[in-house]
């Protein structure tokens, strides 16, 4: 078998580590930034999804305040759905 001999001065070996070193810190640090821009710009989407769907709930209860007869200017949303005749008559016949 043939062997290869390799010289290697120990300068030079320890500034292939500290370069190969910075390179890989460099280059995850660019991955990581990546990362967070990509968190900020899904976390604004949802604030500005979940501000929507509030809008659209308070538009959908004055709504229905409207075509109950019932006005007011701060709209209050119940907890609990309110039940139907029905469900009051069954619930006072038990």
């Amino acid at each position: 078998m043939s062997s290869i001999d390799l010289s290697m001065n120990a300068l030079t070996l320890i500034v292939i580590v500290l370069f190969s070193g910075l390179i890989g810190y460099v280059l995850k640090n660019r991955q990581l930034k990546k990362k967070q821009l990509k968190i900020q710009e899904l976390r604004k989407e949802m604030v500005s999804n979940h501000a929507h769907i509030l809008e659209l709930q308070k538009e959908y209860v004055t709504l229905e305040m409207q075509l109950r007869g019932i006005k007011s200017t701060t709209p209050v949303l119940p907890l609990k759905p309110a039940l139907r005749e029905d469900e009051k008559r069954m619930a006072e016949g038990m």
